[in-house]
């Protein structure tokens, strides 16, 4: 028994493997209303004071689909209403926390320009911290969805966790997201009807694949099987 638990967890796929492909399987099956969502997203980014909420609401949509609970267009403006100012917050965060690390990359990139050595090494840190901090966002934002009444204190702090916890699964994620963008940017119908859905499908799905032990989450379609047959 213990051998095949041993066999079955090696066959197993990667969370974010698991997370790709239910995210596809979601976004396919949801694509007119998705788009549509996405679309809102997009418009609602442009108007700046929107787009905290406009993301927490797309992110909200996705939780419905993950969980098994379909994705609808009304609860996009449900979720909007829903976690405006708490949204706000957290893209505060975001802001002042990207700003930051831009403006020390601009620093460091002119007062190093002279020593080719350092510069490549100051650039490469930095450059890895900045994706070390696409990581977190990418756990904080859908975890400040699912997690309601969590303080924003928490949800930083457990994004945090998780974050440092598995290195290479997040790392793995933030490439794919990066990837998914550029593909969205230079293909323009992608990122006005598909990139904001995708990304917030596949966020929701990695983080209820990795933060089961950081709070109570909805179960997937599944997953009680599973824990039945462990």
């Amino acid at each position: 028994m213990v051998l095949n638990k041993a066999a079955a967890r090696r066959r197993r796929p990667s969370a974010l493997r698991l997370a790709f492909t239910r995210a596809v399987q979601d976004w396919y099956y949801g694509l007119i209303p998705f788009a549509i969502m996405n679309f809102f997203w997009l418009v609602l980014m442009i108007t700046v004071v929107a787009a905290p909420p406009a993301t927490a609401a797309m992110l909200g949509v996705a939780r419905d689909a993950a969980v098994g609970q379909g994705g609808e267009p009304r609860m996009f403006f449900f979720y909007l209403r829903r976690f405006f100012w708490r949204a706000w917050a957290l893209g505060i965060v975001t802001f002042v926390g990207s700003v930051i690390l831009m403006s020390d990359l601009r620093f460091f990139a002119s007062i190093l320009s002279g020593a080719p050595y350092l510069f490549n090494i100051g650039i490469f840190f930095l450059l890895y911290v900045l994706v070390v901090w696409i990581e977190f966002l990418l756990i904080a934002w859908p975890l400040l969805v699912n997690q309601p009444e969590m303080s924003l204190r928490n949800v930083a702090r457990n994004a945090a966790i998780l974050t440092l916890r598995v290195p290479l699964a997040n790392l793995g994620l933030a490439v794919l997201v990066i990837l998914v963008f550029a593909l969205s940017v230079s293909l323009g119908v992608l990122l006005a009807l598909a990139f904001a859905a995708f990304v917030a499908l596949l966020a929701q799905h990695y983080l209820h694949l990795q933060a089961a032990l950081l709070a109570n989450f909805p179960q997937l379609p599944g997953d009680e099987i599973s824990q039945v047959e462990e």
